[in-house]
Order: structure tokens, then C-alpha cells, then sequence
């Protein structure tokens, strides 16, 4: 695929997931326009509410796309920021998705950890009606499950896990970036549904997708 094409996909990614509090900030600043002088405690608290969530995504997306950090990374740190990141995504909508990472090693790898944020933003596509996500790691190597009503990829990145298509939209390429950097820990990216939930975990067997979904129960 062309690098300069996967750029724009993920820079729109991360446009449309940045839109929402950013929308909600300024239409909070609009209000406090309307307001004349009045402060309203509602008001403030859905701006700085905003704002967090902007700033919480912000910091995720940097760590999760930009370069692999070169020194080993604190799994506290980066459980905080996995948390931070889908604590924003909870709605009246959606309950949101919880985040469970039992017994994590002191640090992880700067490469295995981007990868570790990379899963985790694929296995919360999966989970449009929020869920739980559980992380583990096999070997050193990072493994996310998804669980929720439904917990399956969509059918462009299913495609781009399974078959090697190109990416068109920006959730298909995520799965293609995620299969990269898997492909560079030297495995590929095996998708599959288990009594636990869709599970994206590292293999030396070519990738195969999910047949199904995994609901919630248990």
C-alpha cells in the first residue's frame, strides 16, 4: 500500500475521533457567548469535560501512531492511558467499553507497546454497543480480547486481516497498520472468536478472521 495513502487514512481516523469532543467544546464556548457574563456550572462542566476527553484521545493517538518509543514503556503508564482513552468513548448511547489487564510485567517493549495500544484501538472498533476489552500478553507479545454485543470486525478490516486487501476507509486501515506491526514482531495477526470474546493475538500461522460475535455474559 502506499505510505503516503495509509497517512491520510489515519489522519482522518483520527479526525473523526477527535470531531466529537472538539464539537462538544466549541458548542460549549458558544453558550458561554450566549450567556452575557452568566456562568453556568452545566456549561463549564460540558466544556472541561470536552476538553479532557480531547486532550485523553489526543495523547493516546500520539503514542499509539507515532514512533515505537526506543526505551522500554511503564505498563502502569500505559494501562492509564488505555483507560483515560476509552473512558471518553462512554455515553448516554454507550456504556462504554471497560479495560482489564491482570497481573501486567513492570514495562513492555517500545515496539510491543505501540502494537499493545494499536490492538486495543481495533478490538474497541469491534465493540460499537461498548463491552470490555482484557489484556494479556503470550511470549512478550501483546493479546487483546473484546467482549461485547456485538464484538466482531467489520467487514473492511476483517478483509484486510484475512485476505491482504488494500484499505479504502479509515478502520481498514488500522487493521492493515495493526497487521504491520505485527508482521514486524515477526508473526501475523490472527483474529478469532473463542468462548472469551474476539481474541487479536500475534501467530506464526497466516491471519483468519472471525466468523462471528461474541456477546456479553459472564
Amino acid at each position: 500500500m502506499d505510505p503516503l495513502q495509509l497517512a491520510e487514512l489515519l489522519c482522518a481516523r483520527v479526525c473523526h475521533d477527535l470531531s466529537g469532543p472538539v464539537g462538544a467544546a466549541a458548542a460549549g464556548a458558544e453558550l458561554f457567548e450566549d450567556m452575557a457574563g452568566a456562568v453556568d456550572e452545566e456549561t463549564v462542566s460540558l466544556v472541561a469535560e470536552a476538553a479532557a476527553g480531547a486532550a485523553s484521545r489526543l495523547k493516546f493517538f500520539r503514542s499509539a501512531l507515532g514512533p515505537a518509543a526506543s526505551a522500554p514503556q511503564g505498563s502502569a503508564a500505559l494501562r492509564d492511558l488505555m483507560v483515560n482513552y476509552l473512558d471518553t468513548l462512554a455515553s448516554a448511547a454507550s456504556p462504554g467499553i471497560q479495560l482489564a489487564w491482570p497481573a501486567p510485567p513492570p514495562h513492555l517493549d517500545g515496539e510491543a507497546a505501540r502494537l499493545l495500544l494499536n490492538l486495543v484501538l481495533l478490538a474497541k472498533d469491534a465493540l460499537p454497543r461498548g463491552g470490555r476489552i482484557t489484556v494479556a500478553l503470550d511470549q512478550g507479545r501483546p493479546r487483546v480480547i473484546a467482549y461485547g454485543e456485538p464484538a466482531a470486525l467489520n467487514d473492511e478490516a476483517r478483509a484486510v486481516l484475512s485476505g491482504g486487501q488494500t484499505p479504502s476507509g479509515p478502520k481498514g486501515a488500522q487493521a492493515f497498520f495493526v497487521r504491520t506491526l505485527a508482521e514486524r514482531l515477526g508473526g501475523g495477526l490472527v483474529a478469532s472468536l473463542t468462548s472469551e470474546g474476539l481474541s487479536l493475538s500475534i501467530g506464526t500461522t497466516s491471519p483468519r478472521s472471525e466468523v462471528g460475535s461474541a456477546s456479553p455474559g459472564g
